[in-house]
C-alpha cells in the first residue's frame, strides 16, 4: 500500500494538479507542506499508539485515507491524470483544497509507513536487515506499477483501485 501511496502523492497528484490550475507554484508548496506534515505526524502517531493501540491508529488512518481519496475524487476531474481538463467537479479545485488533501495524504503515509517498520522489525526480530530488504523492493515493484498505470488510466479508475484493494 505505502509504495502506490508514494507513486500517488508524487506522480499522479502532482500531475493533476499542474493540469487543473495553471500556476505551477503550487506543486513545490503542495510538496513542502507535505514534508512537513509527514515529519509533524511521526511523534503524534507516537502518542496515539501509547495511549491507544496499533488497531485504533490503523482505523483512524483508513479513515484518514478513504477521506483523501475521496476528497481528491470530488476536486479533479476524472482525465486530470492525463490531460489538461475542464470537465465540472463537484468541488471547485482551490488551493486550500489542494493543501489540505496534502495534509491528509501525509498522515496517512506516514502512518502506514510507521506500521509497516514496526511490523517488519517484530517479524524480522533476528534478521531485520532481510524483513527491510524485502519490503523495499516490494515498495519498489509496486512505486513502478502505479507509474506506469497512471499513464493509462483514468483518475477515478486509479482511485478505484486504491479504495478497493489497497486501502489496508
Amino acid at each position: 500500500y505505502n509504495s502506490f501511496v508514494l507513486a500517488f502523492y508524487t506522480m499522479t497528484y502532482q500531475t493533476c494538479i499542474g493540469h487543473v490550475f495553471a500556476d505551477r507554484s503550487l506543486i513545490p508548496l503542495m510538496s513542502l507542506i507535505f514534508g512537513i506534515t509527514a515529519v509533524i505526524a511521526c511523534p503524534l502517531f507516537e502518542s496515539i499508539v501509547i495511549f491507544f493501540n496499533n488497531r485504533i491508529t490503523a482505523l483512524l488512518l483508513y479513515i484518514l485515507a478513504i477521506i483523501s481519496y475521496y476528497l481528491v475524487f470530488l476536486t479533479f476531474p476524472s482525465a486530470a491524470t492525463y490531460a489538461e481538463s475542464d470537465d465540472p467537479t463537484s468541488l471547485q479545485p482551490t488551493k486550500g483544497l489542494i493543501l489540505l488533501i496534502a495534509v491528509l495524504l501525509a498522515l496517512t503515509d506516514s502512518g502506514f509507513n510507521i506500521q509497516a517498520n514496526s511490523a517488519i522489525g517484530l517479524l524480522f526480530q533476528s534478521d531485520s536487515e532481510i524483513g527491510f530488504m524485502l519490503l523495499n523492493s516490494v515498495m519498489s515493484v509496486g512505486t513502478a506499477t502505479v507509474f506506469f498505470l497512471c499513464s493509462y488510466i483514468s483518475l477515478y479508475a486509479l482511485l478505484a483501485l486504491f479504495g478497493r484493494f489497497f486501502v489496508p
